[in-house]
């Protein structure tokens, strides 16, 4: 569609449900409503708790057309610190438009609306000059509209990339069919999933959720294989391989056109703390291999004596584990094993627990209440739960809204003074039918803001049918100023009381927490505008720190909670589930193997002659994916089998998005945990434990250790890093 006419298509929705929206609220959700966005317009906090309902689309983005117009082009000094203040005010907004766009799903009036409303930004910014409102600060989504030789292609890309999730996200639930002793799992986990007129058999669903914890149960490996298959097999179809190379091609040029070498080099500018580190990137990663291969190692050696073993008892004794001893070190004398004995031997070698019995320390019914009881301690914050009908119907049911006051004491108030420093005066005001915050805000209570848990993800029908994919990915969100929301979106498909919590959901939990705790003390300290490009491993360092406290027993024993007697895991339980070399490998592989797709030219990648087949037809040539498949295999320490696709487990977010390419952020973030803090000392019983917890966590707040490069900090002590 011709630009011009797109834009003003998008400009006519705007006017019209602009002109509308007024018409169908009523005088008082109006006035709510102004005051909210006067305070979010100017940087204010408002001491009670919002809703989405408080969060008007069109009257949000009105607001915003307000101020575009009244800025223009001036020469005094004068004016042009007027300009900056409206600048900074309607990119306040902007953030505040967006949230509302991920709190609710977006119509198609207004993704057009927004539209206009970007265009809008971009173009009064390029008028009235850049240097009026810090670059850096300046919105990916706004500045890449004044990227004239790339802004419709990234709208493209966009495009591209959420046909290719779609896809991903209806594939369909496959479901393995074995016999009850085909599988070593807790009977309570059988029982669930128990064939319906042959209860011998298990009839279990295979996904990307669960298919380690079924692969782990499986004796026999041409049954692993199976599941293996299973995974894979959806993926096959829909053309995918096509929007794969579609989505890298574009990418590429992207970055090329705006004068980089590659994507790898223009995410890590764009998205990370790192922006010009690109060259040293490789001898980082050099660093981080060097210590991944050396885990590898002793893992591989150890699965080799399990081998030996095996074989060398006799048939006699052992029968079937000595033919499976046998054939593991016949699979070994060939070079890596496949993947799914691979993953099978480790978890023997580890003396991993049944995670199902794990899992039953973990039930639904405790778990918020322990673990927000357990944080506060550690980051010695008070809270308050808000109770109030009237707000919390507002909200999705079984939503968890707390009101969050940080303590008066020795190990904060310098970070708090700073924050306090820094901020606006609060907006104290009676919401509608909220009768419980007409109170005056005490001298000593310093609030720090709302968090507002969404526990559970809206279920739809079709939903019982296929696998919940990167729809179902948890986020968290500053709404603005002390308001943030976490939606963890997990399923709830049966009895809330009887659901337990996986392991990688208990480390969610403690990921999007990281985030959120760290958000509300930001906020305090900037304007709601300067969070639109904080940098990607900044932001996970503090999930990642937050992940690193569920991997200590006195957290973990406090946290569990049996439903039937009340008991908690011991220290046996724990050292099974604790963290081990697999989870710093793990983040490397991704990271890894995200920077080798990106940084490569993928006309060079899938075409002998980038420019002569250009056009050459991708639909059905499956082929063209082995060169990614043979590049990636390396850094796997198993083989891959030939059903292996990179669609069926986390790779999908390595194409999702413009933040893809800087999926190292996580690898940054994580050593900079391992390089700067010690979660082992910690214990909640020992305060001394707490407070040295908290000098550290709040002086790394207080400092902005987003200035300090860490891959610089890992080239400068190799030993150190690979030492932990």
């Amino acid at each position: 569609m011709n630009k011009r006419i797109n834009f003003l298509i998008n400009k006519w929705i705007f006017v019209f449900f602009s002109k509308i929206s007024p018409i169908l609220c009523s005088v008082e959700e109006r006035k709510l409503r102004e005051e909210i966005v006067e305070h979010v317009k100017n940087s204010k906090i408002i001491s009670y708790p919002i809703d989405k309902k408080c969060i008007n689309f069109f009257f949000t983005s009105k607001e915003i057309h307000k101020l575009i117009s009244i800025t223009r082009t001036v020469e005094t000094t004068n004016e042009k610190r007027k300009n900056q203040i409206i600048v900074q005010n309607c990119l306040n907004l902007y953030y505040f438009l967006i949230t509302c766009a991920k709190l609710k799903k977006i119509s198609y009036f207004q993704r057009r609306a927004l539209e206009y409303i970007e265009e809008n930004i971009a173009k009064h910014i390029h008028n009235i000059g850049v240097e009026t409102v810090d670059r850096k600060f300046i919105p990916y989504t706004i500045h890449i509209k004044n990227e004239k030789s790339v802004s419709t292609l990234v709208g493209e890309l966009s495009m591209d990339c959420s046909n290719y999730l779609r896809k991903i996200n209806g594939v369909k639930i496959r479901y393995l069919t074995i016999g009850r002793h085909e599988i070593s799992i807790d009977e309570d986990w059988k029982k669930k999933h128990e064939c319906t007129f042959d209860k011998k058999k298990l009839r279990i669903p295979i996904s990307k959720h669960n298919y380690e914890f079924i692969l782990n149960g499986i004796n026999e490996s041409s049954l692993r294989e199976k599941v293996l298959d299973l995974l894979n097999s959806p993926y096959k179809k829909g053309n995918l391989n096509k929007d794969i190379i579609n989505i890298l091609k574009k990418r590429y040029d992207i970055a090329t056109k705006l004068g980089y070498k590659n994507w790898v080099q223009y995410s890590m500018s764009h998205f990370t703390s790192e922006k010009d580190k690109y060259n040293k990137l490789k001898d980082f990663f050099n660093v981080v291999k060097e210590k991944v291969d050396g885990d590898y190692e002793r893992i591989n050696a150890n699965i080799v004596k399990m081998a030996y073993s095996k074989a060398c008892i006799g048939n006699a004794q052992l029968g079937r584990e000595a033919d499976r001893g046998n054939k593991l070190c016949k699979d070994l004398s060939k070079g890596k094993l496949f993947m799914h004995d691979w993953s099978y031997y480790y978890n023997k070698i580890m003396n991993k627990s049944d995670e199902y019995f794990v899992n039953t320390f973990f039930p639904h019914a405790h778990i918020w209440k322990n673990f927000i009881r357990i944080i506060s301690r550690i980051y010695n914050f008070s809270y308050e739960m808000v109770e109030d009908k009237e707000v919390l119907r507002k909200w999705p049911k079984g939503s968890l809204i707390y009101r969050i006051n940080l303590k008066d004491s020795n190990n904060n108030d310098k970070v708090w003074g700073s924050i306090s420093s820094r901020t606006t005066p609060l907006l104290t005001r009676i919401p509608l039918g909220v009768e419980n915050y007409r109170k005056e805000l005490e001298g000593d209570v310093k609030l720090l803001g709302y968090m507002y848990i969404i526990p559970y993800m809206d279920i739809k029908l079709m939903d019982y049918f296929k696998v919940p994919s990167m729809n179902c990915l948890s986020n968290t969100c500053l709404i603005c100023k002390g308001h943030v929301v976490l939606d963890y979106k997990f399923i709830g498909t049966m009895p809330i009381d009887k659901k337990l919590f996986s392991s990688s959901e208990i480390l969610t939990i403690f990921h999007e927490f990281g985030h959120a705790y760290h958000l509300l003390l930001l906020s305090r300290r900037y304007s709601l505008y300067q969070f639109s490009n904080m940098p990607l491993d900044y932001a996970e360092f503090f999930s990642h720190m937050n992940e690193h406290l569920a991997n200590n027993y006195s957290v973990l024993y406090n946290l569990s909670n049996k439903v039937d007697d009340n008991s908690k895991i011991n220290e046996h339980i724990f050292k099974s589930i604790k963290f081990d070399s697999s989870r710093l490998a793990n983040i490397y592989t991704h990271s890894v193997i995200d920077y080798e797709i990106h940084d490569l030219n993928p006309y060079n990648l899938f075409f002998s002659n980038s420019l002569e087949n250009n056009k050459k037809d991708i639909s059905e040539d499956n082929s063209l994916l082995l060169p990614f498949y043979d590049i990636i295999e390396k850094y796997f320490p198993y083989k891959i089998s030939s059903t292996y696709s990179i669609h069926s487990t986390s790779f999908p977010y390595h194409f999702s998005c413009y933040y893809a390419g800087s999926v190292l952020s996580y690898l940054l973030a994580e050593i900079r945990v391992l390089m700067n803090m010690s979660i082992d000392d910690l214990s909640i019983k020992k305060n001394s434990s707490l407070v040295a917890f908290q000098k550290k966590f709040y002086t790394i707040v207080q400092d902005d250790i987003v200035n300090a490069s860490v891959i610089d900090h890992a080239l400068a002590n190799k030993q150190l890093l690979v030492s932990r």
